[in-house]
C-alpha cells in the first residue's frame, strides 16, 4: 500500500480547511451587515428592544467574522441607543462602554459614545435615544 495518498491528504486538508474558514468569514461579516440594516429598520419604527438585539447580533457577527473594531465601535454605540431608549440602561452602559474601548482601540472619536454614557449616568429620563 502507497504511503503517497495520506501524505497528499495531509496537504490538502488544511488548504480546504482555510479556504472554509475564509467563506465562514465573509457569511458572518455579510450577517453582520444584514442585521445592523434589521437594527435601522426596528430603529425606525421605533421597536427599540428589537433594535437592541438586532445591534447586540450584528457585534457578536462581526467579532466571528473578525471586522474592522471601527464597525464593531458603532453597532455598540447603536446598540447602547437603543436599549437606553427601551429603558434598559443596565445594557446601554455596557454597550457604550464597548464602543467606546473599541473606538480608542480603533483611533476613532469615541465623543458621542462618551457622552451618551455621561447622558445615562446623569439620570435623564429613558423612552429616547442618548
Amino acid at each position: 500500500m502507497s504511503t503517497l495518498f495520506p501524505f497528499r491528504s495531509c496537504l490538502v486538508l488544511p488548504l480546504v480547511l482555510m479556504a472554509l474558514s475564509a467563506c465562514s468569514t465573509q457569511i458572518e461579516l455579510r450577517t453582520a451587515a444584514q442585521q445592523e440594516q434589521f437594527g435601522r429598520e426596528a430603529a425606525s419604527r421605533g421597536d427599540w428592544a428589537l433594535a437592541m438585539r438586532n445591534y447586540a447580533d450584528a457585534v457578536g457577527n462581526v467579532e466571528l467574522g473578525h471586522g474592522d473594531p471601527a464597525w464593531q465601535a458603532r453597532l455598540h454605540h447603536e446598540a447602547g441607543r437603543a436599549a437606553s431608549a427601551a429603558c434598559r440602561d443596565d445594557a446601554a452602559e455596557f454597550h457604550f462602554r464597548q464602543a467606546i474601548a473599541l473606538a480608542k482601540k480603533s483611533g476613532q472619536s469615541s465623543a458621542l459614545s462618551d457622552k451618551a454614557l455621561e447622558s445615562l449616568q446623569a439620570g435623564k429620563p429613558c423612552g429616547v435615544p442618548r
